[in-house]
C-alpha cells in the first residue's frame, strides 16, 4: 500500500511545477505573473473548498471570491486550464475511490500532458495495483510518519541529549505514553 498523502503530494507537486513553468513565461513585471505567483494556493486546493466570501485583493484592486479569482488565473494561459481541470478531477476521482475513472483518465491523456504530468502518471500506471490497494483499503502509514517527524522535532529541539534514557522519556511523554514496565528487582540486604 502507498501511502494516500504521498500520491496526492505528487500530483499537487506537479501542478505546481507545471503553474511555475506558466508563470515564467510572463515578464516578471507583468500583472499575469505577480498574480499566478501571489495566488498559488488557490490552484492548489481542491475547487470544491474554494470560498465564496468576497475580500478586496490588492493585485486585482477589487473584492473577489476565491472562485473568480481562480477563473482569472485559468484565463492568461489555456495550457494551465486543461492542466488544472485535469488535476481537479483527478483529485475527485481519487477522494471518491474511483478506481477505474482515475486510472481511465490517467491513461487516455498521458500523451497530451506535458512532460512534467507525464513523469507523474508513469509512476502511477507503474505502481498501479499499490495505489489501488491505497484507495480501497483502510491502511495508512501516516501515525507512524506523524511519530517520526515528532521524534526528529524532539531531536532537533534538543540540540542532542547526553543520556538516551532522557531522550526516550521525553519521546514518550510526548507521544503521551505510560512508561515501559520492568521487572522489579530485590535489592540485596
Amino acid at each position: 500500500v502507498l501511502d494516500r498523502f504521498h500520491i496526492i503530494q505528487n500530483l499537487s507537486r506537479a501542478m505546481n511545477r507545471f503553474r511555475i513553468q506558466i508563470m515564467n513565461q510572463f515578464d516578471r513585471k507583468s500583472h499575469e505573473y505577480r498574480a499566478l505567483k501571489r495566488y498559488w494556493k488557490l490552484i492548489q486546493q481542491d475547487s470544491r473548498k474554494l470560498s465564496d466570501k468576497r475580500f478586496y485583493r490588492p493585485t486585482f484592486r477589487m473584492h473577489l471570491t476565491n472562485h473568480e479569482i481562480v477563473k482569472r488565473l485559468l484565463s492568461y494561459s489555456d495550457e494551465l486550464k486543461q492542466h488544472y481541470e485535469l488535476y481537479q478531477c483527478l483529485l475527485f476521482h481519487f477522494q471518491e475511490k474511483q478506481v477505474d475513472h482515475f486510472f481511465d483518465l490517467i491513461s487516455d491523456t498521458i500523451k497530451e500532458v506535458s512532460p512534467i504530468f507525464k513523469t507523474v502518471f508513469s509512476t502511477f500506471l507503474k505502481d498501479k495495483d499499490k495505489i489501488i490497494n491505497a484507495m480501497m483499503l483502510p491502511y495508512s502509514n501516516a501515525k507512524l510518519e506523524a511519530t517520526n517527524n515528532l521524534i526528529k522535532v524532539i531531536k532537533r529541539n534538543a540540540f542532542g541529549f547526553r543520556n538516551f534514557k532522557n531522550f526516550k522519556k521525553r519521546i514518550l511523554i510526548a507521544l503521551n505514553m505510560q512508561k515501559e514496565r520492568t521487572n522489579l528487582i530485590l535489592s540485596r540486604c
